[in-house]
């Protein structure tokens, strides 16, 4: 299954490992989620990039780590019981993790569940941060 992963999810092609730092940007600014290359977009990548013990640059993002978050995502089952606090999905209007299958089980197990469609893909705090911040402030009062 990882395979169908690696052609799925672009993130993935910054895992690395990169001969320098700028042929890990240069990868980066193909993806969705750093369109436009806002200074935000920049900060995030950055800080989630390091330069490895052999020179070369990757993500920080361990590949074991990465590996066991798949292996989790397709064995077990996230939710599996009510839970009442209240909940808001942003649900960007492009990207991933948008099919009624997919949101089934917080349909199922959150009973005070809203969901409000957002601007932008599934990077939505990156690619629309001012949307996706305004969708938060107003859901917690402010």
């Amino acid at each position: 299954m990882l395979p169908l992963f690696y052609r799925t999810l672009p993130f993935l092609k910054v895992m690395g490992p990169f001969e320098n730092y700028k042929a890990a940007e240069s990868v980066a600014r193909t993806l969705k989620q750093y369109r436009g290359w806002s200074p935000l977009q920049a900060a995030a990548f950055q800080a989630g990039m390091e330069k490895k013990p052999d020179g070369r640059w990757g993500s920080k993002f361990a590949i074991a780590a990465r590996n066991g978050v798949f292996h989790d995502t397709l064995h077990r089952a996230g939710l599996t019981s009510k839970l009442a606090v209240p909940t808001l999905l942003l649900l960007p209007q492009a990207g991933l993790n948008r099919a009624d299958w997919q949101l089934k089980p917080y349909r199922t197990h959150l009973p005070n569940l809203k969901i409000q469609t957002i601007p932008g893909n599934h990077w939505p705090h990156l690619v629309e941060p001012e949307g996706f911040n305004q969708s938060v402030a107003n859901y917690l009062g402010g």
